[in-house]
């Protein structure tokens, strides 16, 4: 309700006169006065969401700097401790998840039959697997104790494990495939066994290229 500031009469709010004096209300300056009201708390409002929100970034950038210096703490306290044999330890810590995972495929292949196949297929290269984690932990435990010395090794080990992951895949892919009929998943697969040399020569070139040149760009330019 607006009241008339000359007899007090109570009008509507969107009146534009007093129905009793007839006098002309406020009702335009008290409309903007509430815009300006509603503007400048929408502002507040937005400011203090972006505090909020800056505060929260914040947080996360600090939890996460924290996280990645508790992982390279523990890193280095097992390398120190356990040195070349810590990635043998890693490897047979991931066989046996891997081997679990294949048992649990293996007992639903009764209901799922292309689990079964799949679970078939990875049991019968267990230590292609095996070797494929090997390669992989020792390269990484390589390349963290040998930065220097083994920078020109790492992309063709790299390489070659990225293959042979790629590889295993496409089998994987005709497997369900042929259990479920996606012409598409049959597609990738061919593609990946018609042209495995050529992604080999690709995915070691791009390797080198990062180890070799954008790297030690990338340092400089955070150096500057």
């Amino acid at each position: 309700m607006t009241y008339c500031t000359k007899c007090g009469k109570k009008n509507d709010d969107d009146a534009e006169f007093c129905s009793k004096c007839g006098v002309r209300l406020d009702t335009k300056d008290k409309k903007n006065s509430n815009k300006k009201q509603l503007k400048k708390t929408g502002k507040i409002i937005e400011e203090k969401a972006e505090e909020f929100g800056k505060s929260i970034e914040k947080a996360g950038i600090r939890f996460e700097s924290k996280f990645e210096n508790s992982i390279k703490d523990f890193q280095k306290w097992y390398d120190n401790k356990f040195k070349v044999a810590g990635p043998l330890i890693w490897s047979f810590l991931g066989l046996i998840i891997l081997r679990l995972i294949i048992s649990l495929m293996d007992r639903s292949g009764d209901d799922i039959v292309v689990l079964g196949e799949i679970s078939d297929f990875l049991y019968s290269y267990l230590l292609i697997l095996f070797g494929l984690m090997l390669l992989n932990f020792y390269n990484s435990y390589l390349n963290r104790t040998y930065k220097k010395q083994y920078r020109f090794i790492s992309p063709a080990i790299s390489t070659i494990s990225c293959v042979v992951t790629l590889w295993i895949l496409s089998k994987i892919l005709i497997i369900i495939d042929t259990n479920l009929e996606i012409p598409f998943l049959a597609s990738i697969a061919n593609f990946i066994d018609e042209y495995i040399f050529v992604i080999f020569i690709v995915i070691l070139l791009l390797g080198y290229c990062f180890e070799l040149i954008i790297k030690p760009f990338a340092k400089e330019v955070s150096k500057k």
